[in-house]
């Protein structure tokens, strides 16, 4: 699966006030601009539009509306996932930069141009509250790939990034008994059986990253299906990790939605859980993870999570 992950680099050209989460502002701001570069009609929902079908809007930014084939095949997922910062830091003066990640997935990766130059038109527009016309106004600094620059501000140009290869995990061998612990940086949001989940075990983990797996395949027209062998051995080895220590915690924040005209409730499990058993068997499962977030409302940077290994 094609990837690529870049870093923004913004700086204030007028003060602002940003939510405390800055994952929505940023995918709200990116949806405005974008609908505002491409769209050809105007229209305020896409449903109908005679263009869907070969629109980009709804190919990069819509794409969870879009059905991935007929019958109960599951929606496609957004291809791409925004990584706000992790402070709480809300109130911004003129000349203070930010910065936020952005990972794009399959045939996302071939339209980095017109993210960029959708968060160019926010950054005109401005972000966040403001009490005055004008303001959370930024521009372009930087962007950048591990330790390269692709873009140059004085002249607007884009260099070509270096897309990656996100390769399918497999069950390693078993290993020894260790620690792991997994640190959930933004809420992480999912079901069972049928309302939203609270706990999160070992085996409930897994689940969540082979349907996040499964989704992102789907982008490519793949399915991912693991062998009968290979996915009883997986939960069985899975089912032996214990909660070594439990730190989550329920954190609710809201969003409104501009389109919905309504507020959204979006909470969702934070803090450190500890898992002790066969856990390097995984290691792939949960590298991939890591890589591209797990749960509902990825595209927000929902479900963002940090894996280490601990002393036993």
């Amino acid at each position: 699966m094609k990837y690529i992950a870049v870093d923004f680099i913004c700086q204030l050209e007028s003060p602002a006030v940003f939510s405390p989460y800055k994952g929505s502002m940023l995918r709200g701001a990116l949806g405005t601009s974008l609908r505002r570069s491409v769209c050809m009609t105007h229209k305020r929902e896409c449903g109908g539009c005679m263009l869907q079908a070969t629109c980009m809007f709804p190919r990069l930014f819509g794409a969870c509306a879009a059905p991935a084939g007929g019958g109960t095949t599951p929606l496609l997922p957004p291809p791409f996932c925004i990584e706000p910062p992790h402070d709480r830091k809300t109130a911004y003066d003129e000349g203070e930069r930010f910065s936020f990640g952005l990972k794009l997935f399959s045939h996302a990766t071939e339209y980095l141009p017109y993210f960029v130059h959708a968060f160019m038109l926010a950054g005109r527009h401005g972000l966040g509250k403001r009490a005055e016309p004008g303001q959370g106004r930024f521009r372009l600094v930087d962007i950048r790939q591990g330790g390269n620059s692709l873009y140059d501000a004085a002249t607007e140009t884009l260099h070509s990034p270096q897309v990656e290869e996100l390769p399918l995990p497999s069950l390693q061998p078993t290993g020894e008994t260790a620690l792991l612990a997994c640190d959930l940086l933004t809420p992480l949001r999912f079901k069972a059986d049928n309302r939203l989940a609270a706990r999160l075990d070992f085996p409930t983990l897994m689940r969540l990253i082979i349907r996040r797996i499964k989704s992102l395949c789907a982008l490519d027209g793949l399915s991912f299906q693991l062998p009968q062998e290979e996915f009883s051995r997986l939960f069985a080895l899975a089912a032996d990790i214990v909660i070594e220590e439990d730190s989550l915690r329920w954190e609710d924040w809201s969003r409104y939605s501009g389109r919905q005209q309504t507020v959204m409730q979006l909470g969702g499990l934070v803090g450190r859980i500890v898992y002790r058993g066969a856990v390097a068997a995984f290691a792939e499962y949960l590298a991939f993870a890591s890589l591209a977030h797990i749960g509902k409302q990825s595209s927000f940077g929902l479900g963002a999570l940090d894996l280490h290994g601990m002393p036993a």
